[in-house]
């Protein structure tokens, strides 16, 4: 495995240890780590969800700036963006939990690829020591040694005990063999690579282990397929729109069923028990976020980006304010706040202090509240506003 998969295997590997030194099952731990990293995972997951809604409300919107601008994609595109700022809305926000959960499963790899070093925690000179003498070996001639030999030692231990009956490896004996006791599922080691050509024929282990990649396979077309219907309720057109995108959907198990079958059982299990935690992870979130729910939330967001804009205009005028007030004073600026009183607080080297307006500053600033509002009114109902009325 590769640098990074080991550098995010290290942390992973700890709380796998953490889950197994509890549970003291290899199928079980997976479990249980599976069920951790989505509780982790799951305030993105509900902004992935919530953003989702959104797009999907949003879509009305889309295709009316598609007809008017549809000859002109700069300008389409620069007003699409416009309404995704306006609307707070990031279009990529459902793609994060799939960018982050590549890493997470190059650490997974890391974890099942390397179970000496992080669930038996193993001493790296045995580890070494186990590898140099399986390089003479039939084991060391395997195509796939140079990449997991971990898995190999472990085999090995299994296989040919009297091959390590050098005291310096009683421990990763001992070990090993606790540890392949309780790494089986049904009787399936969980450390093994599934295959449609069993060597020992088909045997109850060898159908559990062709099963775990398919059935890794079935919960995430069952996942695609869910997510089409979701989207064919909540949003026709958009549905209709991807259509050919949608077939990644379908594509995806395709693929982690081959991933399953060239990688050891573990890997198969993990995302079989991910995929199953995710369809009802997402069957809920549907239930909660519905669009009319998102809608509201987007409406509390827009007015509380609003708020704070104006918030910042109004410190900006005060601070000029209280600049002119205190260079007519003779003084050095005050970067306070105005009170409704006209009256200014400012924490002074020696204690508190105030500054009162003068009644022509104190009109100003009431006369740019009054402007401010009134502007608000009109965008509010589709006017235009000409501030030069309110100077008559």
């Amino acid at each position: 495995m590769g640098v990074i998969s080991q550098i995010i295997g290290y942390p992973l590997g700890w709380i796998m240890w953490l889950i197994y030194q509890v549970c003291h099952n290899y199928a079980f731990s997976i479990v249980i780590f599976t069920l951790i990293t989505k509780i982790i995972m799951f305030p993105l997951s509900v902004k992935t969800q919530k953003s989702t809604a959104a797009m999907q409300a949003l879509q009305p919107k889309l295709e009316k700036l598609k007809k008017q601008y549809g000859k002109n994609q700069e300008k389409y595109n620069e007003e699409t963006m416009k309404l995704y700022t306006e609307e707070g809305i990031n279009p990529m926000a459902s793609c994060w939990p799939m960018f982050i959960q590549f890493p997470i499963l190059y650490g997974i790899f890391d974890v099942v690829y390397r179970p000496i070093t992080h669930i038996l925690r193993i001493n790296k000179d045995i580890i070494e020591a186990a590898k140099d003498l399986l390089l003479n070996t039939s084991y060391g001639t395997e195509k796939y040694f140079q990449h997991r030999p971990e898995m190999y030692i472990v085999q090995a231990v299994n296989n040919d005990p009297e091959l390590f009956a050098d005291a310096k490896f009683s421990e990763l004996v001992s070990k090993v063999r606790d540890f392949s006791e309780h790494s089986t599922l049904f009787g399936a080691d969980l450390g093994l690579t599934p295959t449609i050509h069993p060597e020992g024929g088909w045997t109850a282990a060898a159908i559990v282990l062709v099963i775990i990649p398919i059935l890794s396979g079935v919960f995430q077309l069952i996942m695609s397929v869910y997510s089409q219907i979701r989207q064919k309720q909540t949003n026709p057109e958009a549905a209709s729109s991807m259509a050919g995108m949608n077939m990644m959907l379908y594509i995806m198990p395709i693929f982690s069923v081959w991933i399953a079958f060239s990688y050891p059982a573990a890997i198969g299990f993990y995302w079989a028990s991910s995929s199953l935690f995710s369809l009802v992870q997402q069957i809920v979130l549907n239930k909660v976020y519905t669009p009319e729910y998102v809608a509201k939330l987007l409406e509390k967001d827009k007015i509380k980006r609003k708020n704070s804009k104006k918030k910042g205009m109004m410190e900006r005028y005060q601070q000029m304010l209280l600049d002119q007030q205190a260079a007519q004073n003779g003084g050095r600026p005050r970067s306070n706040t105005v009170a409704a009183s006209g009256v200014v607080s400012d924490d002074d080297d020696d204690g508190s202090s105030e500054i009162k307006l003068s009644k022509s500053k104190q009109k100003e600033y009431e006369r740019m509240l009054i402007r401010e509002a009134r502007r608000r009114q009109a965008e509010k109902y589709g006017e235009e506003y000409d501030d030069s009325d309110d100077d008559e």
